[in-house]
């Protein structure tokens, strides 16, 4: 094995094991704080820390995975009891740091809290705490994943207020709201954040020098990119990568080995779900499934590039005033994937979900009136514009009341009778005209509601076309009940707050599974796309409707209750 660059000259490397194959991230585990990559504030504040003997007894690491936290913890460890320390920097070369370094510290412990949780585990180790140390000058825990660690802190708790001198606890966890406040308070909060792409290629560039390995610079971007931050992820995908033999290693190759779609079918996918084409869509999702691509990470490839395009579109709306009408169409898009649930099983799986997304899409350009323009589509093509066929209303007798119907508008497809053909289909014989009654009144248009206003002129607007946005959203018997169910509560940064009742919270889980037809009905009706926002609120508190032909007087009488009295002079 080769020495690895992070180590200085003068240590000599761990010899390899003739058997068996040892991983990256183990080999190249930094050692020392000048080998750590990234989390520059929390190296210099330890390394300070020791150079000046002001290190407190508890500590508590918490970042994401990957991002350093053991190693710096057996780092600390080292500087504790090196006995060639130098300016905060343990040597690695004393026996204190190389019996750390190869595990053989006894005054050490290293503890998995996943599987060492209970009291009975806190317990046992409360003896190992009030006992000296044999080789070292002080004992050392490190407990990781402590945030499963439930009942046990109460046999810790006065532990760590008040340890033996000599001891050091170091906790390390990726979720610190787990943890009680009262253990967090006893502790030194270090949080390691995750790693940025350049500093991930910095180190990978140098582990594949040191393997004599050559790789593209596209390459070794995309293992930093999907390692999310994190250096344990980056290295164990690169030495899955290193197992081929290949060389140099492509970015092909890599996503080969991860299951990665190509960059043009992800734009593809997205032209179509942002442009409406469905049929394009589930093309390329034919394609994807031909090539056995895990359409989860598709879904999240899609994710990315949807961002940067937005970023792109806003960025040039902002400088020059274009691209708004891109942005909506993304926007919507990004809804709708947002929407997916890549846990939930049933009918025809995850795939159906992305066809359903894109039928929906599809759905509501034909809803909104706006032909569909195909990214490869003639200019001539894209200048077609159908012209729009009004419903008529027809009028039928029912129960002797008068129901006023919609007419469906005929297909562009669909066959059309010839001229004077109506004259020669038979007439329905008519019926009785219904009793005298009060017919209702003719419902008025009403104009879409302008883009430009601002949230209490907006708020008003849904409320007094409620009943219409319900009867829309709930033409589909899936979304009548959650539509029923909530109230309009306020306009909130440009999102519409919708309440669900407090006794029923799974009401408003399975709405934000449906966000996007809700937000497709309210554009329906309201003529603008409006976002939605659904949170579980006390409804029956929400102001009432408030008619035109209510009164301030009859509000009141209708909200307290009472009797009307005359008005007299007070003496």
């Amino acid at each position: 094995m080769s020495t690895s660059p992070f180590y200085t000259a003068d240590v000599p490397p761990t010899p390899a094991s003739p058997v068996a194959h040892q991983a990256l991230y183990r080999r190249w585990r930094a050692q020392t704080f000048s080998q750590m990559v990234g989390q520059h504030a929390v190296v210099e504040t330890l390394r300070n820390a020791v150079r000046t003997e002001r290190l407190s007894h508890g500590f508590l690491f918490v970042g994401p995975r990957g991002t350093g936290k053991t190693s710096m913890a057996r780092i600390l460890a080292k500087a504790i009891n090196c006995t060639d320390l130098r300016d905060g920097e343990p040597c690695d070369r004393c026996p204190s740091c190389v019996a750390i370094r190869e595990g053989r510290a006894l005054d050490v412990v290293e503890l998995d809290a996943a599987s060492n949780n209970r009291v009975d585990d806190m317990r046992e180790l409360l003896p190992r705490v009030y006992t000296s140390a044999s080789d070292l000058r002080r004992k050392v825990f490190i407990i990781d994943e402590v945030q499963r660690i439930k009942e046990g802190w109460d046999v810790l708790l006065k532990t760590l207020e008040e340890p033996p001198d000599g001891v050091v606890f170091i906790f390390c966890t990726t979720d610190p709201s787990q943890i009680r406040p009262a253990v967090v308070s006893r502790l030194q909060r270090f949080t390691f954040r995750p790693l940025a792409v350049p500093e991930i290629e910095g180190k990978l560039t140098r582990i594949l020098e040191a393997e004599a390995r050559h790789a593209e610079p596209e390459a070794v971007g995309l293992v930093a990119r999907l390692a999310a931050g994190g250096m344990r992820d980056a290295e164990s995908l690169l030495d899955q990568v290193l197992g081929s033999a290949q060389d140099p290693i492509t970015a092909d190759a890599v996503r080969d080995l991860v299951g990665l779609a190509q960059e043009t079918a992800v734009e593809r996918f997205i032209d179509a779900l942002a442009g409406g084409d469905a049929l394009a869509g589930m093309a390329v999702l034919d394609d994807l499934e031909a090539e056995g691509r895990d359409l989860v990470g598709f879904s999240e490839q899609a994710v990315v590039a949807l961002r940067h395009r937005l970023v792109e579109r806003l960025t040039a709306k902002a400088s020059d005033g274009g691209g708004a009408a891109g942005a909506a169409d993304l926007a919507r898009a990004a809804r709708r994937l947002s929407g997916l649930d890549a846990s939930r099983g049933g009918l025809g799986g995850y795939r159906w979900q992305l066809e359903l997304a894109l039928l929906a899409s599809a759905a509501s350009g034909a809803s909104a009136g706006l032909p569909y323009r195909s990214p490869s589509a003639s200019p001539a093509e894209a200048a077609v514009v159908p012209t729009p066929v009004v419903p008529t209303p027809v009028v039928l007798p029912v129960n002797q009341t008068s129901v006023r119907l919609i007419a469906p508008a005929p297909r562009s497809g669909a066959a059309r009778l010839p001229l004077g053909t109506a004259a020669a289909l038979p007439r329905p014989t008519p019926s009785a005209p219904p009793a005298e009654g009060p017919r209702p009144s003719p419902s008025r248009a009403v104009p879409p509601v302008p883009a430009g206003i601002d949230g209490e002129e907006l708020f008003r607007h849904v409320r007094a076309r409620w009943q219409e946005i319900v009867a829309q959203i709930g033409r589909n018997p899936a979304n009548r009940p959650i539509v029923s169910a909530c109230k309009p509560i306020e306009v909130r940064d440009g999102m519409l707050i919708l309440g669900f009742p407090e006794d029923q919270p799974f009401l408003r889980e399975k709405a934000e599974q449906r966000r996007s037809a809700l937000e497709d009905g309210l554009a329906i009706v309201l003529g603008r796309p409006v976002g939605v926002r659904c949170v579980v609120a006390n409804v029956e508190l929400a102001e009432p409707d408030v008619t035109a032909d209510e009164d301030l007087v009859a509000q009141a009488l209708r909200v307290f209750g009472g009797d009307l009295t005359d008005v007299t002079d007070i003496s």
